[in-house]
């Protein structure tokens, strides 16, 4: 299934930290808020408050730029396939499983190992963040709260500590070439080049996470363009109006993603095919088009009470 690949220090350090998780249980819980804070989940909540709400300009950028470092980690781990570490050391707990519904020991669902996709994120939206606004504050804060994500991904036992300096590495560095690119680009150029880029992956990717992060880069792009072209919603420092636009967007993302999955067995949508792979791209691609190019007609048209007010 995969590819272990150590030092003997990363697992002496696994080993000791959760020693000390036996010790003092709570810490176990603290870890999995820190992890759960990391998570795709909670960084699409964050874009969908700046993109329709706050920024969307800045909403652009961070899921543009997290997304092609998603895809890029993705791509990472299915070349070197290493397996999670409590896989490969028996002394090694898996105390928060990356995909709990599966088999801990499948890595086609668990996902590989190496880099750290947690690290990469917080790592990459907390560099996005500084070099827009330049806060202090905001870096120190958010050093912290990146810290503590990355410490619990090996304190839970599912990455190895050389994974989350990838991750860092590749959540920080590709910063300044993918904003010259930005800058230098209009986006009708600099999205097929972005997404041409992320479909290397199809020559070799088997985890079902990399084909469901480029259907949403697919579905984000086209949708943009989209918006840009025939809606251009404007922004809202509404806090009742914003908390509505993104609950109803994340019902109508999750209604159109369940609908286009019922036409085919679990079992097929699953299965390690091509079919499997260009269905699940098509799937995220066409929610997230509908969500981002659509669905801001009902703020532009008062739909929902969702009316545009320019915040600046």
């Amino acid at each position: 299934m995969g590819n272990v690949f150590q030092f003997d220090w990363e697992v002496k350090l696994i080993v000791a930290v959760q020693d000390v998780i036996r010790s003092f249980p709570f810490l176990k819980e603290i870890f999995s808020f820190f992890t759960t804070i990391g998570e795709p989940a909670a960084v699409v909540l964050l874009v969908a408050v700046i993109y329709w709400g706050l920024d969307k300009k800045l909403g652009v950028r961070i899921a543009l730029y997290m997304q092609v470092g998603m895809v890029t980690g993705f791509m990472f781990k299915n070349i070197f396939r290493r397996i999670r570490p409590y896989a490969a050391n028996k002394e090694i707990e898996c105390l928060k499983a990356a995909e709990s519904r599966y088999d801990i020991y499948d890595m086609s669902k668990q996902g590989f190992s190496f880099p750290s996709g947690h690290a990469t994120c917080s790592s990459r939206l907390l560099s996005i963040l500084y070099k827009t606004t330049g806060n202090k504050k905001l870096l120190y804060i958010g050093s912290f709260v990146v810290l503590m994500i990355c410490i619990s991904r090996f304190a839970l036992g599912v990455h190895y500590p050389t994974d989350v300096l990838s991750g860092l590495l590749l959540g920080i560095l590709p910063i300044l070439l993918l904003k010259k690119a930005e800058d230098k680009l209009e986006k009708k150029h600099f999205y097929p080049l972005l997404f041409a880029y992320s479909c290397l992956g199809f020559f070799f990717c088997t985890s079902n996470d990399y084909y469901s992060i480029l259907g949403l880069m697919l579905g984000f792009m086209s949708g943009d363009l989209f918006e840009e072209k025939y809606v251009g919603f404007k922004n809202t420092d509404n806090v009742l109006r914003m908390i509505i636009r993104v609950l109803f967007g994340g019902i109508i993302f999750l209604a159109v993603t369940t609908v286009l999955k019922k036409p085919f067995p679990a079992e097929v949508l699953e299965a390690l095919s091509l079919f499997a792979y260009l269905y699940r791209v098509f799937r995220y691609a066409a929610a997230t088009f509908i969500v981002v190019g659509l669905y801001p007609m009902l703020f532009k048209y008062n739909i929902l009470n969702l009316e545009e007010k320019d915040a600046g």
